[in-house]
């Protein structure tokens, strides 16, 4: 392959479950000046590196394997810079210290990442299950899956809580704390300094100012819709059905993670 300029940068990806928060957080993490992000959700980026996983982990695949591993890690590394970060997205006048971008990882996709972009810094992000799971109800595209797909589909978030929990690459990042001023200026210099970035303000500024992607349902006032801080009531718009869906699938994770079921608690 041709050089790139950017063959050598450590990535900064942050992932998370969809409606957690991953976009705001993905464009947040662009405005740092240090940070050169495509900005978008990139899921190429999970299915190239669960393919590496088990080229590299499967018996039978790691038998075909033409190039020596180093190599063979290499060329992943090249193909997905090439792919996600043309080098015409960054302008500034020195190189960037990170490459960001946004990808739903699972822990064998985001074991390889480890070894084929050496380096990597995870931003995890997760939030609170009724809000995601009635996020997803009522979003155009993850509305059309039934309730228990879009609770499965949280619950996973727990996977990669526990693979990074350990890991001094890994940042876990709570939907609350960038609610409010203080502790998402805390959890953002966090994640900075984690990822060996300049601490800068600008981050949080983002978060705290930008326009958030809102979904309503037909039972709140505008009001309500707008307030993140009450997503956590959407749980009385459910059937009993659901909450029982919701129970017998994300009783464990919502433990793991502090966030009490309101209906059990009340």
């Amino acid at each position: 392959m041709t050089q790139h300029s950017f063959d050598e940068i450590r990535w900064l990806l942050v992932t998370g479950q969809g409606r957690s928060g991953t976009t705001a957080l993905t464009r947040a993490v662009a405005q740092h000046h240090q940070v050169c992000s495509n900005r978008v959700e990139s899921n190429v980026l999970k299915d190239v590196l669960l393919a590496g996983h088990s080229s590299s982990t499967v018996e039978s695949r790691i038998r075909q394997m033409v190039l020596p591993r180093h190599e063979h890690d290499q060329v992943f590394r090249q193909m997905l810079t090439r792919l996600l970060f043309p080098q015409s997205l960054w302008s500034g006048s020195e190189p960037p210290q990170r490459l960001s971008t946004f990808s739903a990882m699972c822990p064998d996709a985001a074991e390889f990442a480890v070894d084929a972009l050496p380096g990597m810094h995870f931003a995890n992000i997760v939030r609170n299950g009724i809000e995601v799971v009635s996020s997803r109800m009522v979003h155009r595209v993850l509305g059309q899956h039934s309730f228990q797909h879009n609770c499965l589909a949280w619950a996973a978030a727990l996977d990669m809580a526990t693979w990074g929990a350990e890991r001094q690459d890994f940042t876990l990042i709570r939907h609350e704390q960038l609610l409010k001023a203080d502790s998402c200026r805390a959890s953002m210099r966090a994640m900075q300094l984690s990822a060996g970035l300049e601490p800068t303000d600008s981050i949080t500024a983002y978060l705290l100012s930008q326009h958030r992607n809102q979904t309503t349902y037909d039972s709140e006032s505008p009001e309500q819709a707008s307030d993140l801080s009450r997503r956590i009531e959407r749980w009385a718009c459910w059937t009993n059905d659901q909450r029982a869906i919701f129970e017998d699938i994300c009783s464990p994770v919502m433990e793991y993670f502090g966030y009490p079921i309101p209906w059990k608690s009340g």
